[in-house]
């Protein structure tokens, strides 16, 4: 990594990429982020639209299907009420219901008891759908007939009505919740009609309705008990209410009591750890709340799968930019480059190669002509300096050769003046003894000695001459030779 950065910071082609790329990321992640943000409004519109018109769509579809069990019921009440005293034929009425209508699980036709004279007689009349056929039965799930809800309301009440889900002995203990349309003889109630249906083939029904695959729907009525649920835990008797105290969550609170104000919209809550949208609308025909829970992964999915491609795109798109401009600049950079060597060459003294002639005619073109005839002119300069430093360095040797030749000619006439003067020693000498002895001593001498010494005097004086001429006349020879 350090070699990495050591060569990015030594490379202007490296850095002037990095820049322009670092730029050019800049600009595009903001423009994304800015397009990326009005597009997660747009999905999350058009998928809020989409599970309310989903939501619409399961509100139809249970009514239509509750619908044709209504409709079913009332054709077959018409003849329960007349055929009141006819135990068979009332048998055989609920067996119908089911040849009939394949959504119906059960049909029971339940007599008050004090309706009949005859205590003995059978008051209950019911048919179930079993797993391969439909079977006969004298009661109906695992408890009094007139202990149950099916039974009891309607019956209170004089209207029909659907009952909440029950889980009873019937079909193996699936929940099921019941259509009950009271009967009438001669004004007043004297039984119920019931034909019920299954939670399980209505939720199948409903689920065609789901946008996402992971989205469920759940129908809750006006005590806050689930009649639909994917979950049969909590097709129990405990209502959201009593849910909520066991694992309290203030958003679920209020999506609680807003679905059963009969209110309509969407919140956002979290369900055990999952962000979802829970939409909501009343289903008028009973009170009851349908919403379809969808998680905001399967919202998102579409936005987070473009998100996820955009950005390898955008990784992949910057790369090759980079790889691009870093191509380009190196590209642009070269001449520059070989300005670079060529200068190296320079300054190590190589002028011997010359500087291409560029075919650009930019700036770079322009520096790199003018070096290449600053190179010429250098060459010519250096060529002429060269030429000088030969002629100097022959005069130099000339005259380092006189220096020699003069040093030893005045060698020699040390040497000659040396020996002279040796030789010259002794005639002057003795010249100075003569005359000193003459000049003191001139009264005792005789005429012949001092005749004597005179000549002597005469001998040395010439032998004196003799040594100067030779010292000029080699004095002569010496400058006459230089």
């Amino acid at each position: 990594m350090r070699d990495l950065i050591l060569k990015i910071r030594q490379s202007l082609s490296a850095r002037l990429s990095l820049c322009v790329v670092g730029f050019a990321a800049i600009f595009f992640v903001v423009a994304l982020l800015v397009m990326f943000r009005y597009a997660r409004t747009a999905v999350k519109e058009e998928a809020l639209a989409k599970s309310e018109a989903a939501l619409d769509g399961m509100i139809q579809r249970i009514d239509n299907r509750l619908r044709d069990v209504e409709q079913a019921s009332v054709n077959m009440h018409w003849n329960v009420e007349h055929h009141l005293h006819e135990p068979a034929v009332l048998q055989k009425l609920t067996r119908k219901m089911l040849d009939c209508n394949p959504s119906v699980v059960g049909c029971a036709i339940a007599l008050d008891p004090s309706f009949c004279e005859d205590k003995d007689c059978q008051t209950m009349f019911c048919s179930f759908r079993g797993r391969d056929s439909i079977s006969i039965s004298d009661h109906f799930g695992n408890r009094p007939y007139t202990e149950q809800e099916w039974y009891t309301i309607p019956f209170s009440l004089g209207e029909p009505s659907w009952s909440d889900p029950t889980i009873e002995n019937l079909r193996g203990g699936y929940p099921v919740m019941g259509y009950s349309i009271p009967i009438r003889s001669e004004g007043r109630v004297v039984g119920i009609f019931v034909a019920a249906i299954s939670l399980e083939w209505l939720s199948y029904t409903i689920e065609e309705a789901r946008p996402f695959s992971r989205t469920f729907c759940t129908l809750m009525n006006q005590s806050g008990a689930f009649i639909i649920h994917p979950d049969t835990a909590y097709l129990q008797a405990r209502t959201v209410y009593q849910q909520l105290e066991e694992h309290p969550d203030e958003n679920m609170q209020q999506l609680a009591d807003a679905m059963l104000r009969g209110e309509s919209g969407y919140m956002s809550v979290n369900i055990y750890g999952t962000d979802c949208y829970v939409f909501y609308k009343p289903y008028k025909n009973t009170g009851w709340s349908a919403n379809i829970v969808s998680l905001k992964s399967d919202v998102f999915a579409t936005y987070n799968r473009l998100l996820k491609r955009m950005f390898f795109i955008m990784i992949g798109g910057f790369l090759l930019m980079l790889a691009y401009v870093w191509h380009v600049i190196h590209f642009q950079l070269r001449p520059l480059q070989l300005l670079d060597a060529s200068a190296q060459r320079l300054a190590s003294g190589h002028f011997d190669k010359p500087i291409e002639d560029s075919y650009r005619k930019d700036e770079v073109g322009a520096l790199q002509n003018s070096f290449r005839a600053m190179q010429r002119s250098l060459g010519r300069y250096l060529t002429v300096i060269e030429q000088r430093r030969k002629v100097l360095d022959e005069q130099n040797e000339a005259l380092r050769l006189t220096r020699e030749k003069v040093r030893e000619a005045d060698r020699l006439k040390s040497v000659l003046i040396h020996n002279m003067t040796d030789q010259m020693v002794q005639p002057v000498t003795r010249i100075n003894n003569l005359v000193n002895t003459i000049y003191n001593e001139h009264a005792h001498l005789e005429h012949e000695e001092v005749v004597k010494m005179v000549n002597e005097m005469s001998e040395h004086t010439r032998t004196v001459t003799r040594l100067l001429d030779k010292t000029i006349e080699v004095s002569l020879n010496k400058q006459t030779e230089e």
